[in-house]
């Protein structure tokens, strides 16, 4: 991305239920600011919900830590990347979720990743620094 075109902004949150909202609300005043579309938003939000929920619940388990967000946008493109220093995660390697053949066979569950993966363009994972990086792009169109 072009520096000059792109705006960048990051938020530190403490490991706890309440992060997910906070990153959720100041991810959406970004995006809404930088003109995103709301779908685009609705996906960014639905990420950062989801990632974060899963590093306070089962990466920190409980436990105080810090949960890193890192917002870019440049036109037409946003960039969300999350970095926490729980266990080593790939939530990329776990396979997609089995669609039940009825109602009675669905569970409640288990279907976070696999909506990560859906609603961001690209999904990257590395292990960097004994920290977990988790990267997610979102086009406009």
């Amino acid at each position: 991305m072009d520096a000059e075109l792109s705006q960048r902004h990051d938020l530190t949150l403490v490991s706890e239920l309440a992060a997910s909202g906070k990153g959720s609300a100041w991810a959406r005043r970004l995006a809404d600011e930088a003109g995103l579309p709301e779908e685009r938003i609705a996906a960014l939000d639905l990420c950062i919900v989801e990632l974060v929920s899963n590093i306070v619940s089962y990466g920190y388990r409980g436990q105080p830590g810090e949960i890193r967000l890192d917002l870019e946008f440049a036109p037409g493109t946003a960039v969300l990347t999350i970095t926490d220093a729980g266990p080593a995660f790939d939530p990329l390697s776990l396979p997609s979720p089995v669609v039940p053949a009825s109602l009675e066979e669905a569970k409640v569950g288990g279907y976070g990743i696999h909506l990560v993966r859906t609603s961001a363009n690209a999904c990257r994972y590395e292990r960097r620094n004994g920290r977990n990086v988790f990267t997610t792009w979102f086009r406009a169109g």
